[in-house]
């Protein structure tokens, strides 16, 4: 009798679950039933809402490590989908990198905004939560990545068909992704938006450094090159502080302490262009050395250089030294007062995984460059005047038909809002032209 009233109570429970999970079922929507009867979505979760969207998810789904070669195994990678309106157009944005700031419920891209659209952020094989468990650094190449995008634009467009129109962007690394996913897969997205997206040709694109030996005005570069030789000169009361703050912050580094303090000075020039510092804000001459160091350290923390910094983007470096390429430094200015005597190769000393050696390929570049003259229809590219990576931006031809705005005396933070009126407003008279062609 016992047993029987045991049983009878175990069947009451299950009953009971059975019936909180049709009514957790009945509350979920249309579109995260749509979703979750997907094949290939491995997880979905509704994440914080926010405002401008109807609702968003964090999605997991299942990736080839290899396109050519499906028997190479899978990953998963996480997508983050925002739900405005299923007759809107898809903002599709291919990150570069990781996108945890996509889950947060004040994000919204700024081509959502002004376009009134839907939402898809693709976070990046082998960053964030997209990273295989032994990741094979054979695989992260630029036909793979796009490939990627690929599938999961094929997947969305079950749900966002092809009423919606698509508009594929991307910032920085993700703008040269996009661009990259233009060239792979020309008929994937109706419009094209990459920002600040460099193209280079070799790891260390010599392009860079004559920029720098151009931009802005002769006085500022004075002052920049001056403000690094004073600090060199004046390396015995600097050195402390560097060592100081690394300490503090528990850094670690495959070069000397001393090496990094170069490394630093070298890399604030670049720095200071791509962020857009004024020369007003550099130090003057008679200013005290803890006024100078945190100048420096505000335009080039060592943190950049540091083992814990590179850890979550090391998959970043690892694609520069294989694909898509870096910048050089140009010594020559400051070659009396360091500690190095060269910063040729710094990629591989400061920046690549210990024992790893990889060739430059600029194959797929040169690819993304002929693509790209060849058609560049409804492709908007926004570069900033001031931003060292304008340099390697691609050079278009009217044939090409695509479109490049170089915002004046812009920065790597260049946007659409960073605009002047008359610029801005010729490019939301484009975007509008172009979703209403067929």
């Amino acid at each position: 009798m016992k047993q029987l009233l045991v049983f009878g109570k175990h069947i009451w429970v299950v009953l009971l679950l059975i019936v909180l999970q049709l009514q957790l079922s009945a509350q979920e929507s249309d579109l995260y039933n749509q979703i979750k009867s997907f094949p290939e979505v491995k997880s979905i979760q509704k994440i914080a809402q926010n405002p401008f969207f109807k609702e968003s998810y964090e999605i997991l789904i299942d990736q080839y490590l290899d396109h050519r070669n499906p028997a190479a195994g899978k990953f998963t990678q996480r997508v983050i989908l925002s739900d405005f309106n299923k007759y809107s157009p898809v903002i599709f944005v291919t990150e570069g990198y990781s996108a945890d700031y996509a889950i947060k419920p004040t994000y919204v891209n700024e081509l959502s905004r002004i376009l009134d659209a839907n939402q898809i952020v693709v976070e990046h094989r082998y960053f964030g939560k997209s990273m295989p468990n032994s990741p094979n650094w054979d695989y992260l190449t630029i036909e793979n990545e796009c490939a990627d995008l690929h599938l999961i634009l094929k997947l969305f467009k079950r749900i966002y068909n092809n009423e919606n129109k698509w508009v594929a962007t991307g910032i920085s690394k993700g703008g040269h992704n996009t661009l990259a996913y233009k060239a792979f897969y020309p008929n994937d997205a109706d419009i094209w938006v990459p920002y600040v997206a460099p193209l280079n040709f070799g790891v260390e694109d010599e392009r860079h450094e004559k920029f720098l030996n151009t931009v802005g005005s002769a006085d500022c570069r004075a002052k920049i090159t001056e403000f690094q030789k004073e600090i060199l000169i004046k390396r015995d009361s600097l050195q402390p502080l560097l060592d100081s703050l690394i300490l503090a912050k528990g850094y670690t580094f495959r070069l000397s302490k001393d090496e990094i303090l170069d490394f630093c000075v070298l890399e604030y020039e670049f720095a200071f262009w791509q962020w857009g510092t004024s020369c007003a804000d550099i130090p003057a001459s008679g200013d005290n050395i803890h006024k100078k160091f945190e100048h420096l350290i505000k335009i080039c923390d060592p943190d950049y250089f540091s083992i814990q910094g590179i850890e979550p983007i090391k998959a970043f470096f690892v694609q520069a030294a294989k694909e898509i390429g870096y910048y050089g430094y140009d010594v020559k200015p400051l070659i009396p007062y360091l500690k190095i005597k060269d910063a040729e190769g710094y990629l591989s000393k400061l920046f690549l995984p210990e024992n790893s050696s990889f060739n430059f390929n600029k194959k797929s570049s040169k690819f993304i460059e002929k693509s790209l003259q060849k058609d560049g229809k409804h492709v908007l590219m926004i570069y900033g005047e001031y931003d060292p990576w304008t340099a390697t931006g691609p050079v278009v031809k009217p044939s090409s038909k695509a479109t490049k705005i170089i915002i004046p005396k812009g920065s790597h933070k260049s946007r659409i809002a960073s605009m002047q009126y008359k610029q801005k407003a010729d490019v939301y008279m484009l975007l509008e032209t172009w979703l209403n062609e067929d």
